[in-house]
């Protein structure tokens, strides 16, 4: 399989998407923040595009997406709403999503998890 291109409204930004990578992962490695609460774990649907086309360059959506859009968004799978951070490709799409931008210089690309006893000397 081929790299995917994904164009994103309407911010017009583009990326491609590695097979078997998300949306989400794609546009992070690619230097882009996409909305998300929960960083990537399908619970708060807060990642949710509307596929504009391409439609049929979807992977079909798995039982966590299903429950998270039926949960959050009140609609099953038709294929307009999915979540980024599950969604993978086998082709080329237009999604819109607002607040897709740029990271800032330094910024980190999810959430953070601070490490246990990291600040605790071992003395």
């Amino acid at each position: 399989m081929i790299p995917a291109q994904v164009t994103v409204e309407p911010s017009g930004s583009t990326f491609m998407v590695e097979p078997d990578e998300t949306v989400m992962a794609a546009a992070t490695r690619a230097g882009l923040r996409w909305p998300t609460v929960c960083g990537g774990n399908a619970s708060c649907g807060v990642c949710m595009s509307v596929v504009a086309e391409g439609d049929e360059h979807c992977r079909p959506a798995g039982a966590e997406e299903l429950e998270t859009l039926a949960r959050v968004a009140r609609v099953t799978a038709s294929g307009a709403r999915r979540l980024a951070c599950r969604l993978t490709l086998d082709g080329d799409v237009r999604l819109v999503r607002r607040g897709v931008r740029p990271l800032a210089p330094g910024a980190m690309s999810g959430p953070a998890h601070p490490i246990p006893n990291a600040e605790r000397s071992s003395a």
